[in-house]
Order: structure tokens, then C-alpha cells, then sequence
């Protein structure tokens, strides 16, 4: 023990410790609600509202395109207007009517708000698309050096330990239809495209209109429509939004000084204690070889299963072996003696018995 003990103590060591390690999961729920959304948003472009404008002026009689009732009834409240009046037939000729041009209007507040989400919807999900991924990513690399040196009497020696350690694995997600993460993005990147070729979509573009803001005024139509009703859930998603990705990431190089290189240095002290053993009792038998063989195996299998396994651990763990193989070998040894001694006796007594039967013949 106090040999080991100073063994230990004359040890000049360093336990490098390299890592990499990056643990990265993408949330899709962002895309799952655009996948829900987009049907109701193509209800709305496909139907969209409209109100009718009426601009009414007053032109000379040939230039108007049509008379409406309107046109007469503002004659009798401008009788100036009236040219000539023919009394027996009563024909009222005007100078001038009223015309009214009407003309249907996509610029209302809830196609304007239409308009408004399709362009922040655009923006939010490219963004998206660059920050996620199609596949949830692991990886774990691990790279530890230990060198150690000590001295014995006159004799020096070193150890150079390289444990080199890579753990990777890539989780591609798909949804409920079996499509991966790239198949979805593709297709509501073609139904958002469309969206933009719609009447809609290009002509509030023309006409320049104002976005709208939050909070989104509560009209009629988009408080009773159930399309408008799942336009302003995404409205409010895309305002809201968080993400919930999860990326762990550590990178880490250091040199270890405490219970991880106390470890290393017993394990350093257990290969000097081999190395001494089979550098004075070179195996010379297929026997020896085999116990030397064996020896190994078991000693690389103890710490192979756990990495706080220290000298006096092994050291129990030999002691309660080698006790237990003692005590099975009396067993066999005296179960043994047990069988030779019966069949020994038995052996003389036949042999006795025989002499005396020659002994009576003569």
C-alpha cells in the first residue's frame, strides 16, 4: 500500500478534456397553423367583398349614357336644366342630366386587412423557413488526453491515454400525411404565390392602399364570417409569436484537475502494476498466456462498465474472486477425496477378501 501511495503521489499528470456538443429540435406548430389557415384565405380571395361607388355628375344630354330615374327626379329638382317644354306633347327637352356611373370597389377595410395579412404572412414565413430545419440534429464529440508521468527508484514512466468518443444521430419529422419538412414548405410556398396572382392581391397593390394595424376593428364580417374568423387567429398568431425551437449548445476545452484525473492516475497506477507483472514473469506456457489473456479482458471489462472504478475497487473485487474460488475448490477437493477414499476401501476389502479365499485353497 504505502509503495502504490507514493506511486500516486510521484505522479506528474494532465487530463485534457475537448467537447462538442450540440442538441438541436425544431418546432413546426408555426407551419401547421399556415397549413390550417390557408383554405379559409383562399374562400376569401376566390369571393372577395365589394361594395358598389356611385359617382354622379351633371353632363349635357348627349353625353349621358343612360337616363335612370335618379336622372329624372333630379330634373324636377333643377327645372334650370329644362331647354324646351312642348305643351301639347309634353316632351321635356334638358340641356343637362344627372349621370351616374357605378362601379364595383375591392377597397374595403376587411380586403385591405386580407391584403395586410398576406404580406406579413410572406415575411413570416420566410424568416421562419431560413431559421428551421427539416431535421432534428444530435451530436456529441468528446476527445480526452491524458499524459502522465512518474518515477520509481530509477526507473521513469510514461503513459499517453487517448480516449476519442462521436455520437451523432438526425431525426428527419414528417406530419400525419408523410410529408417531410421540405414537401410541406414547397407546397404552401406554391398556394401563397397564387394568392399573389389573385384580382385581389394585385389590385389593392395598384391602388397603393394602407395597411392596416392591429388592434383589427371588429366588423360585422369578421366577427360572423368563419373565414375572416380564421384570418384574424392567424393575424393574432403571427403578432404573438414565439418560437420554440430548442437548440443546446456547448463547446468546452479545459484541463481537468479533480475527481476525472484522480481516476486517470489510478488506472495509471494499475497498468504500471501489469506492466511490472509481465515484464518479470514473461508468459512461457499456453497456460500462462491464456491466465494473461483472461487477466486482461477482466480488467479492461471493469472499466469498460464504469468509469469511478478505482485500485482498492479491483482489489475487493480480486480478493472476494479468488476467496470464492478457493472456497468451491475445498468443496471439489474434498468431494473428491470423499469418492477415492470409498472406492479405495471398497478396492482393499475385495482385495483381502480374495486373499483370504487363497489362503484356504492352499
Amino acid at each position: 500500500m504505502d509503495e502504490e501511495k507514493n506511486f500516486l503521489e510521484s505522479i506528474n499528470s494532465t487530463l485534457n478534456i475537448d467537447r462538442d456538443y450540440v442538441n438541436q429540435k425544431f418546432d413546426y406548430e408555426w407551419l401547421d397553423r399556415i397549413e390550417e389557415t390557408l383554405p379559409y384565405l383562399d374562400n376569401i380571395i376566390r369571393n372577395p367583398k365589394r361594395f358598389i361607388i356611385n359617382e354622379e355628375e351633371v353632363v349635357k344630354v348627349e353625353l349621358a349614357r343612360r337616363t335612370t330615374v335618379e336622372s329624372i327626379i333630379h330634373l324636377t329638382q333643377h327645372t334650370n336644366l329644362i331647354q324646351d317644354y312642348d305643351e301639347k306633347t309634353s316632351d321635356v327637352k334638358p340641356s343637362k342630366v344627372l349621370n351616374i356611373n357605378r362601379d364595383e370597389s375591392l377597397d374595403t377595410y376587411e380586403n385591405r386587412f386580407i391584403f395586410t395579412l398576406l404580406n406579413n404572412l410572406d415575411f413570416f414565413f420566410n424568416e421562419r423557413v431560413k431559421q428551421s430545419g427539416d431535421k432534428s440534429r444530435f451530436s456529441d464529440k468528446k476527445i480526452i488526453k491524458y499524459v502522465g508521468n512518474a518515477k520509481v527508484g530509477t526507473e521513469t514512466i510514461n503513459v499517453n491515454i487517448d480516449v476519442n468518443s462521436f455520437d451523432k444521430n438526425e431525426e428527419e419529422v414528417k406530419n400525419a400525411n408523410g410529408e417531410s419538412f421540405s414537401e410541406r414548405v414547397a407546397k404552401v410556398k406554391i398556394q401563397m404565390d397564387g394568392f399573389k396572382g389573385s384580382e385581389l392581391f394585385r389590385t389593392l397593390t395598384k391602388l397603393h392602399v394602407a395597411p392596416v394595424r392591429s388592434p383589427i376593428r371588429k366588423t360585422n364580417v369578421i366577427l360572423k364570417n368563419p373565414n375572416f374568423q380564421k384570418a384574424e387567429e392567424l393575424w393574432n398568431y403571427i403578432q404573438l409569436f414565439k418560437s420554440k425551437d430548442k437548440k443546446e449548445q456547448a463547446k468546452t476545452n479545459y484541463f481537468d484537475d479533480g475527481v476525472i484525473k484522480q481516476d486517470y492516475n489510478s488506472v495509471f497506477l494499475m497498468l504500471y502494476n501489469y506492466n511490472k507483472l509481465i515484464s518479470t514473469e514473461k508468459p512461457n506456457t499456453k497456460f500462462e498466456r491464456k491466465i494473461a489473456e483472461m487477466s486482461e479482458a477482466f480488467i479492461n471489462n471493469i472499466l469498460d462498465s464504469s468509469e469511478q472504478v478505482n485500485e482498492d475497487d479491483l482489489k475487493e473485487i480480486f480478493i472476494k474472486k479468488i476467496d470464492k474460488i478457493k472456497e468451491d475448490n475445498i468443496r471439489k477437493y474434498a468431494y473428491i477425496f470423499e469418492v477415492f477414499d470409498d472406492r479405495l476401501s471398497r478396492e482393499v476389502e475385495s482385495y483381502t477378501s480374495l486373499l483370504s479365499y487363497i489362503e484356504k485353497e492352499d
